[in-house]
């Protein structure tokens, strides 16, 4: 237990050194529906060309949730993300193939730049991508790739990287199934057995697109206080990431916190905003309801489900793995048969991708008392205005 006096609200301006320990100091603690306001630095590209960087991105340092405990879920609620300066940033690339892109002032659209453009802002790269000052990465910008220009992308940032410390050291980039998978038997101090991997690991590196402002992230606690934290913040994202990479841009974040007693889980479940939902995953309106339950009584059935949507994040190997792992979560959280949450998958919902090669979302219409048996129907009847 954390024996400092909590706070009501907790900066965060420091970063990690690209490893997830739980063996190193939290910041906080930030008391229970507190709130965590964090400047975030760019991600990947930065990071992997930094060698005093152990993981691949450069997340805060966690914070401390007080009343959190192994066993006990925390909800975040993400009220803002705001880039640092819209209208200058410039983001990475793969190598194969990358470009340079800066955004408007109102922060809605960005354009891929020519040559001349890109090494002007390679010149003065932690400036146009407002490094935050205690971040030690270095400005992937310096590279000025240009082999995309004139090419317009609309901008709805998002986090690539949110959730809570695993139980044991991972590089924060393989907090996840399908990076952490590459630790296992691998040829340096972080290798774990797949045993180690899946006990360990909380998924916080998910790069779902909907993990955006309004959503409400509800998280697994594996060590004392949670140990939250956040970064990668993308500007853009299609469903996929299909290149590997995508705008990585500073920011500035701000969260709120609940911890939800003896709601253990096993990775993250999400409440995206409810324009981001799958069609068939929508609440139902009062019109919807009655059509359905006239319709039902024309055949001897008198009672509907009242049903609430919720996102299961899986993650593996691949695709396959990654599906099969949240429809598992998804069965033994709500005390189902995988083939029941598949087929309710089907009917009033959808599975999405959230990062190739191996992060999924299933997401469906679950009845309203296995949730209000697990204490989650307030935070969803909040989320949905149900």
């Amino acid at each position: 237990m954390d024996h400092r006096q909590s706070q009501e609200t907790v900066f965060v301006h420091t970063f990690t050194n690209g490893v997830l320990d739980p063996g190193k100091p939290m910041l906080g603690p930030v008391r229970d529906g507190g709130h965590i306001v964090a400047n975030t630095a760019p991600g990947c590209w930065g990071p992997m060309i930094t060698p005093a960087l152990r993981g691949g991105h450069e997340v805060t340092q966690p914070v401390y949730v007080e009343g959190a405990e192994v066993g006990d879920s925390i909800a975040i609620r993400i009220q803002s993300i705001r880039c640092v300066k819209c209208g200058a940033d410039a983001t990475p690339f793969t190598f194969t193939h990358g470009y340079t892109i800066a955004f408007d002032a109102g922060g809605t659209l960005g354009v891929t730049l020519p040559q001349e453009a890109a090494e002007r802002i390679a010149g003065e790269g932690r400036r146009y991508m407002a490094t935050p000052e205690n971040s030690i990465q270095n400005p992937v910008v310096t590279f000025a790739p240009h082999d995309l220009v004139g090419a317009v992308a609309r901008l709805r940032p998002f986090l690539g990287q949110i959730g809570t410390t695993p139980s044991r050291a991972l590089p924060d980039s393989h907090n996840a199934g399908d990076f952490g998978f590459f630790l296992v038997g691998a040829p340096h101090e972080y290798a774990v057995t797949m045993e180690q991997l899946n006990e360990a690991k909380t998924d916080g590196h998910m790069d779902i697109s909907r993990v955006r402002e309004g959503a409400v992230l509800i998280c697994p606690v594996k060590v004392p206080g949670g140990g939250v934290y956040l970064g990668d913040m993308h500007a853009l994202q299609g469903d996929g990431e299909i290149a590997g990479h995508t705008c990585d841009v500073s920011g500035i974040v701000t969260l709120q916190v609940h911890v939800i007693k003896g709601l253990a889980l096993d990775g993250p479940l999400l409440l995206p905003k409810e324009e981001d939902l799958p069609y068939l995953a929508k609440p139902l309106s009062v019109e919807e309801k009655e059509a359905a339950l006239r319709e039902a009584e024309k055949w001897g059935v008198h009672h509907i489900e009242e049903t609430a949507p919720v996102s299961f994040v899986g993650s593996g190997e691949n695709l396959n793995a990654a599906t099969d792992n949240a429809l598992e979560r998804a069965a033994g959280l709500l005390m189902m048969t995988v083939p029941e949450v598949k087929n309710r998958a089907t009917i009033t919902g959808s599975i999405e991708i959230g990062r190739h090669p191996g992060v999924v979302t299933v997401t469906f219409l679950v009845p309203v008392d296995r949730l209000r048996r697990l204490g989650m129907m307030q935070l969803i009847r909040e989320q949905y205005q149900m």
